[in-house]
């Protein structure tokens, strides 16, 4: 059975499977901000393992996204979700009865490697279920898809700190393996196992992988180094490994020209509509995540609330980007133009992130609410509208990379903004010491990393051309039928 013959019902219910699945991937990339604490306390460690937990699930779940969406256009979507999906799983197992920090580390990397299939396969899937033809099932889906974002981002903080403070930090991992292990059982059950018809054939592109996987590898690893604060942006381990990428990544172009069947497509952004809103997803992660990630940092450490209430108090954000990513549903449903959202989206996003260069140890709290909800209203139209562009302005046999490559984008911008927040808020952390230092490296970070950043998703939003999603072309009316009883 092909995607295009499923029934409504199998459809549904695939695509309810996959929404479970990005749910889970992208709640767990920001579960441990408030529970990072308890979990310091039991294991041991220092403050900066705070950063390597994140750090080591963000680093492999990015590194993986290209690949992933690249065999999911060779190969057909079940094998590569199946196999993400159940790696995924089982570094939640191992996170979950971790013995050690280093040990919960090493899950977590494992968790991640599982994570890049959720992250980016379950959109191709969506896509699949709902293409043009299909609009109003693709846009709802799409702001679905986008909402799991949005709720797992945000909500990750919650849950953790919930479960940090009654019941254990333990459960924030375990509480993947029965919602996983119910949509494995969908997904291996119902998921068509049709392979692409028009997909390429030739020799895989190991050359490539690798030197993706490596030159990807080396420049997070690199940001990250340098996030911690102890390092020089010219020590060997930060600048040394951010020019192995960066050589690593020039080689992958020259590979990628010759290869029969590229890992990495450059014909892509060739497309000027998917190159634009590739580097717009860029600039729009790097501006909302370090509020989502440090503000609780904030929250607890200077204004001493409790994780589970410093979790709450990012609710402002949460409703923006939920209501924003509803009303992009909305305007593209009805104009079937993606850009105003993102322009509005993009503006919205600079006037919330610059005020917190302001902020200080006094700030109202109902002030601070007030600019998440408008950086939640900026966050919301890239969601689900990014993805639209990205999937309508490249040829249908090349979603399921063009659909890593956009997350690829936004997954490096926000890897970048957390290592240079962090680097930021170490900076001032030696300098000084106590609340004042704390507050002053979130404040630089999130007002002035987050207002740059969200300047420059409105300058490439602005120069993307328009891209118009199709509208299925209207059923032609059934001929009239005769009376019955009538004459021919």
């Amino acid at each position: 059975m092909t995607y295009d013959t499923l029934p409504e019902t199998r459809r549904r219910t695939i695509a309810l499977a996959v929404l479970s699945c990005t749910f889970l991937g992208i709640l767990d990339g920001t579960v441990t901000g408030t529970a990072m604490p308890r979990i310091v306390a039991q294991l041991g460690g220092s403050g900066n393992w705070y950063v390597w937990v994140v750090t080591a699930y963000l680093l492999t779940s990015t590194v993986t996204v290209p690949l992933y969406g690249r065999f999911s256009d060779l190969y057909g979507r079940r094998p590569p979700m199946l196999i993400g999906l159940g790696l995924f799983l089982a570094g939640s197992l191992a996170s979950g009865l971790a013995p050690s920090m280093g040990a919960l580390i090493a899950f977590r990397a494992l968790q991640g490697v599982g994570a890049g299939a959720l992250l980016t396969v379950s959109m191709s899937v969506v896509r699949d279920l709902y293409p043009p033809g299909r609009m109003l099932g693709m846009v709802r889906m799409q702001t679905l898809m986008a909402g799991m974002f949005i709720v797992g981002m945000l909500g990750g903080p919650i849950v953790g700190g919930v479960l940090a403070d009654y019941a254990s930090w333990r459960w924030a991992f375990l509480i993947n393996l029965p919602i996983g292990l119910t949509a494995a059982a969908v997904l291996a059950t119902l998921l068509p196992r049709a392979r692409p018809e028009a997909a390429p054939a030739g020799r895989l592109d190991l050359a490539g992988i690798a030197l993706l996987t490596a030159g990807l590898s080396s420049v997070l690893l690199g940001l990250s180094l340098k996030g911690l604060g102890e390092r020089a942006w010219t020590d060997p381990s930060v600048g040394g490994t951010l020019l192995l990428g960066a050589a690593l990544l020039a080689a992958l172009i020259a590979v990628e020209r010759r290869a029969a069947v590229p890992i990495l497509p450059l014909r892509l952004f060739g497309h000027r509509a998917y190159a634009a809103i590739a580097a717009a997803g860029f600039f729009f992660q790097a501006a909302n995540l370090p509020a989502a990630v440090f503000l609780t940092l904030y929250l607890q450490q200077v204004r001493g609330y409790s994780a589970t209430t410093s979790g709450l108090l990012l609710l402002p954000m949460l409703a923006g980007m939920v209501l924003s990513n509803r009303l992009t549903a909305v305007t593209i449903l009805r104009t079937t133009r993606p850009k105003p959202a993102l322009l509005t989206g993009a503006a919205l996003l600079v006037a919330g992130s610059a005020p917190f260069v302001t902020l200080d140890t006094t700030t109202p709290t109902p002030l601070i609410g007030a600019c998440l909800l408008l950086i939640g209203l900026g966050s919301g139209p890239a969601m689900g509208g990014a993805s639209i562009v990205a999937q309508n302005s490249v040829p249908r046999t090349d979603i399921g990379t063009a659909t890593a490559g956009s997350m690829l984008t936004k997954q490096i911008g926000g890897a970048t903004s957390l290592a240079c927040a962090q680097w930021l808020l170490s900076h001032h952390l030696a300098v000084s010491a106590g609340a004042a230092a704390v507050t002053a490296g979130i404040a630089t970070s999130l007002g002035w990393i987050g207002g740059l950043s969200g300047l420059l998703a409105l300058t490439a939003v602005a120069v993307m051309p328009d891209v118009r999603i199709t509208r299925p072309a209207a059923p032609a009316p059934a001929p009239a039928q005769p009376p019955a009883g009538s004459r021919r």
